[in-house]
């Protein structure tokens, strides 16, 4: 089917074909001769690069050009920003007034109710972002007429799921006709879910690159098509000459590890073979990547070693890289001069990023929930393959997993290659998970019944696939905790929050956060200082996410904090009893790391000390701005206003990573940690003693210069001093 022949504006269709968009994947046609453009709800399930994207796009230009508003879900920043980048394009378009189509997009901020996000007419959310739009009752929603919902599997994910399965329950319940168009590579129960869903589906195998699947063991790699391929062995490990038997016929490949530490390693392990395959073009591309990953990072072992791999042709790929070092990673392997790329699974779920060669090189991953290793799921394996093969590039895509005897090789032949991904199942089953979701059902409706709650609950995805009387003691057991903790309280007919309640529902924060948040507050004396107290009771808190597991050398470190610090405190530590205390030690190393943090400590003396790297450094970090952000509200509503000025200090040292004595400094533009140490330790230690010194004095303070202090000088005129 050609793209001329659907039923879209004659603009709209020449605008597909400038993109290279003529003739319809098998799949994309299925979609449409089964009436994906008919307003009717519709789920597809379609492995990677077969055409998704273009399904939706087709399906929103139905909805745009009469002014419909469509709302793309997503469930990654990452993969958000990808896909705002491929609509953004719609911007050339018009609709029927004449006016120009608006693409927006909105990943953060979940405090606000963003209200110039009205004006789109396309708009890239993450799943949490609408569900936060929801409970601010945000008065546009009325206008949405599609709502693409990108990795619609991820409902079953225990960590985030529940959310998304919450976002589509409320857009079952509303008396309104809205199209729901899902989007996954693997959907195993896909009737069950289209069901749910009342939608009309498409399930189908096929690819634009044919995929191999194979098993290498003793030597060789025995592919599902029959083919056999030997494998020269050396020193390095099988998934590094696995990687480089690829890279001898020019293709890249992605090795998935189990662990961080074993992908750093692998990457190693390649330099050295890596970089002989590299020609000019390649040498010089990768030296302008590396050096741009080295300018924009703080000179940390982690950073030159990252850049050296880099300038060899390989990288490693995960959580605990920054955002610009995955950035830049990330587009080097697209371009193609990265040839190798050592990863943990959590490449598998983001972005696109796909070689001819997928290497899986164990079968078992960290859990961090379970804190142990256990096998990958089949739609854990499943969702590697779909990194295999490039259209436009490879004729066909590989995915390899590793045997250590012909039994394993049997058993993943049996488990993996010829396995189907598990059924999708409901998340909705945590009581943490239900009691926010209750909360937030009745805060963005403004209040509810209790019959009108059930009724909500009776949409969800659990409800088809459990008992009914266990969601339904569920839902009580929620209530109760909601009204003995004052979160809402009875109305004359329906459940309302309280003013409490409707604060934590728009904080974004789970209700039980929220309540630990009002009793550490409540616990707070006056003229005492609590930075400490503060920092862990957002670490112990169920919203902040982040946990380390505790090391022997650890226990040293906790006594020695423990005696300076367990008077700072807002509900006590047992010095002697801390070692049976779970949630203590869970979260002490997410408060040791905060306090370095604001004690000036450096990303190498961080990582060299607390072995926690400079993306977990900045993702703990900003859980916590966010979650004192939270705080503030609180003590606010509370009227504990005498921790207002300890809530502040302590919002502004974690933001740049500083002691006390510079935040006066920080307030100056382009003046960070760094230059505002160097500036203290000079002897200019608040602003007035700045403002009476000469341009060329301050430029001689070490990471100054002529340039910086003369635009401090600039400042200071604008700035009222005391």
């Amino acid at each position: 089917m050609e793209i001329s022949s659907l039923p879209l504006q004659k603009s709209y269709i020449d605008f597909l074909n400038s993109l290279g968009f003529k003739v319809l994947y098998p799949p994309q046609q299925e979609c449409i001769t089964q009436g994906v453009l008919d307003h009717k709800n519709f789920l597809v399930s379609t492995p990677t690069a077969s055409g998704k994207t273009l399904v939706a796009m087709l399906t929103s230009l139905n909805y745009l050009y009469n002014g419909g508003k469509v709302v793309y879900l997503s469930p990654l920043r990452a993969l958000a920003h990808e896909k705002f980048i491929e609509f953004k394009k719609l911007e050339t378009l018009s609709k029927s007034n004449s006016e120009k189509i608006k693409v927006l997009i909105s990943t953060g901020d979940f405090q606000s109710n963003s209200e110039y996000l009205k004006y789109a007419d396309l708009l890239v959310l993450t799943n949490e972002k609408f569900d936060s739009l929801l409970r601010h009752n945000v008065d546009w929603l009325n206008q949405i007429k599609l709502f693409i919902i990108d990795e619609i599997h991820l409902i079953g994910d225990s960590y985030r799921g529940s959310t998304l399965e919450m976002i589509i329950a409320n857009i079952l319940n509303w008396d309104q006709n809205i199209q729901i168009l899902g989007l996954s590579a693997t959907v195993n129960n896909i009737e069950e879910i289209s069901t749910w869903l009342n939608a009309d589906y498409v399930n189908s195998n096929w690819r634009p690159v044919p995929l191999i699947e194979g098993i290498y063991n003793y030597g060789q790699i025995d592919f599902n098509n029959g083919d056999v391929s030997p494998i020269k062995i050396s020193k390095s490990g099988v998934p590094a000459d696995l990687a480089i038997d690829a890279l001898r016929h020019n293709a890249q490949s992605i090795i998935f590890t189990e662990t961080r530490r074993r992908a750093a390693s692998i990457s190693k392990s390649l330099e050295k073979m890596t970089s002989t395959f590299l020609n000019t073009n390649d040498l010089s591309n990768l030296n302008t990547l590396s050096e741009d990953l080295f300018s924009k990072g703080n000179n940390t072992e982690f950073d030159r070693t990252l850049s050296r791999m880099i300038k060899n042709g390989v990288a490693f790929h995960h959580a605990g890289l920054t955002s610009y070092q995955r950035e830049i990673i990330e587009t080097g392997f697209r371009e193609r001069h990265i040839k190798i790329i050592s990863a943990t699974p959590t490449l598998a779920a983001g972005v696109n990023l796909p070689a001819q060669r997928v290497i899986i090189s164990s079968y078992l991953r960290y859990d961090v929930k379970k804190g142990q290793m256990i096998p990958l799921s089949v739609m854990e394996y499943k969702q590697m393959c779909g990194r295999a093969g490039r259209p436009q590039f490879d004729s066909k895509g590989e995915t390899i997993l590793i045997a250590s005897s012909d039994n394993e090789k049997d058993a993943l032949f049996d488990n993996y290659i010829n396995g189907h991904p598990e059924n999708l199942r409901s998340s909705l089953v945590e009581f943490s998970s239900i009691c926010n979701h209750v909360l937030g059902s009745i805060t963005s409706n403004r209040g509810l019944s209790k019959d009108q709650l059930f009724r909500l609950f009776d949409k969800t995805l659990y409800s088809i696939q459990s008992d009914n009387q266990i969601l339904s003691d569920n839902v009580d057991r929620s209530l109760a905790y909601l009204l003995e903790e004052d979160l809402i309280r009875e109305g004359r007919d329906k459940y309302v929050p309280t003013s409490f309640g409707r604060q934590i529902s728009r904080l974004y924060i789970n209700p039980i956060t929220g309540v630990h948040f009002r009793n550490s507050i409540f616990n707070a004396k006056r003229n005492q200082n609590y930075l400490i107290g503060l920092l862990y009771t957002v670490v112990s808190s169920t919203d902040f996410g982040i946990s380390f597991s505790t090391r022997k050398k650890d226990f040293y470190r906790i006594d020695n904090f423990l005696s300076e610090h367990n008077d700072d405190f807002l509900e006590p530590i047992i010095i002697d009893d801390y070692s049976s205390n779970d949630q203590f030690l869970r979260s002490f190393r997410s408060l040791d790391l905060l306090n370095c943090w604001i004690s000036e400590w450096n990303d190498d003396k961080i990582l060299k000390n607390l072995d926690i790297q400079p993306g977990d450094l900045y993702r703990a970090v900003e859980n916590a701005k966010w979650l004192i952000h939270a705080i503030s509200k609180i003590a606010e509503l509370f009227q504990k206003n005498f921790l207002l000025p300890q809530i502040y200090e302590l919002n502004i040292r974690l933001s740049y990573g500083i002691k006390k004595e510079l935040i006066e400094l920080i307030r100056l533009k382009q003046i960070g940690r760094i230059r505002a140490r160097a500036l203290y330790n000079a002897g200019y230690k608040n602003l007035n003693i700045i403002n009476d010194v000469t341009v060329i004095r301050l430029s001689q303070v070490p990471q100054i210069g002529k340039s910086i202090a003369q635009n401090i000088k600039e400042q200071l005129k604008d700035l009222e001093l005391n």
